[in-house]
């Protein structure tokens, strides 16, 4: 079973009211907590109150959390379960090793919880997927602040850390659905991460890669400098083009001289894409979510008990004020229902290899 408690204000005291409202239901086994940015948080004054739990505890602090319907800029949500489950921390650098404790007996469910300006995304995730396979299924997302400055907000059961995955290993049964809605540009348009490191891309096509990025803008009659870049970029994502042709979004945030950062890795000389979308094929993409998630758990005569939603931040900023219409979606039903707007999303739904995310929205539902 899982349930759960929200509140609205960025201190301890609210966070401790919450905690002591859930208890008083049912004594947890395991919790995850999803914090919102908004108001602050001290990291000494969380790690105080992490320190008196007596069951493990996994989260982060993220640009927005959800409950229910409801999204948060403040405060954060509390989920519980009547079941256990056990949170391995593993240092995000550039040859990640993972527990024996995992590799020796995957769970049936991995939640993956990092801190997204970590320069080590994709060894981690690379891994997970070459250690354990497809053997759980995987969701979560990026921990961080929407101000792109790194500082602990991962939450683990020693305490907020930086450069950390916190892997919650549960063995109850779930199902995982994996939506986008963006289309290419231009499905003829193809270009080569010809230079790029981590989550940077220096060129594009052997030219420099904003200069590029700013031509084929151009041609479809969007104009964008290093000033409004964030803004008009976040309609116009990049995205890796998978060997069978999966596009992996990758959402630019920033430009450097001409080089461009994105949230999430850029393999050397991977080809790349551009897309655009509306509201309209955005919701779409959300409309089926649930629905996904939900055919392959019923597939196995099961009722699911829970929801946990991870959808990219950036989604939030392109809808506006019409992103209560994307929730609705996501959210179609009084099931218990919790997550986060977060800095990329982690997914893996037995249909295709775990992947990191931009752009995306990640449900999954929980036996």
């Amino acid at each position: 079973m899982m349930w759960t408690e929200s509140f609205t204000e960025s201190n301890l005291a609210a966070l401790e009211a919450a905690w002591q409202r859930l208890a008083a239901r049912q004594e947890p086994q395991g919790v995850l907590l999803f914090l919102a940015e908004g108001g602050g948080w001290s990291v000494d004054a969380l790690n105080t109150w992490i320190a008196l739990r007596t069951v493990p505890v996994a989260g982060g602090i993220f640009p927005r959390a959800l409950a229910g319907r409801q999204v948060l800029a403040e405060g954060g949500v509390l989920v519980a379960f009547d079941a256990p489950f056990h949170v391995e921390i593993v240092a995000m650098n550039a040859s990640p090793s993972l527990p024996a404790a995992l590799t020796e007996r995957p769970p049936a469910t991995l939640i993956v919880l990092l801190d997204d300006l970590s320069p080590n995304v994709r060894p981690i995730i690379e891994t997970l997927y070459f250690e354990l396979g497809d053997a759980p299924l995987y969701a979560g997302g990026g921990c961080g602040s929407l101000s792109f400055t790194q500082r602990p907000c991962v939450i683990t059961p020693e305490g907020m850390r930086q450069d950390v995955a916190a892997l919650v290993a549960m063995d109850t049964h779930s199902s995982v659905g994996v939506r986008h809605g963006w289309q290419p540009l231009d499905e003829a348009l193809l270009l080569e991460a010809t230079a790029s490191d981590g989550n940077v891309i220096h060129s594009l096509n052997w030219r420099p890669a904003f200069e590029v990025y700013r031509e084929v803008l151009g041609h479809y009659g969007a104009t964008i400098t290093a000033e409004n870049f964030f803004t008009v970029a976040k309609d116009y994502s990049l995205a890796l083009v998978r060997p069978r042709g999966e596009l992996n979004v990758r959402d630019p945030i920033r430009v450097e001289g001409q080089s461009m950062m994105c949230v999430g890795p850029v393999p050397p000389h991977i080809t790349l894409t551009i897309l655009h979308g509306n509201t309209a094929s955005l919701l779409t993409a959300a409309q089926g979510l649930d629905a996904a998630a939900r055919d392959k758990f019923t597939a196995r005569g099961d009722t699911p008990q829970g929801r946990l939603i991870f959808d990219c931040i950036s989604r939030a900023l392109f809808f506006g004020e019409g992103f209560a219409e994307e929730i609705a979606r996501l959210v179609p039903d009084t099931l218990p229902t919790a997550g986060a707007l977060t800095l990329g999303e982690v997914a893996c739904s037995g249909e295709e290899i775990l992947s990191f995310y931009n752009k995306t929205a990640v449900a999954m539902l929980l036996g």
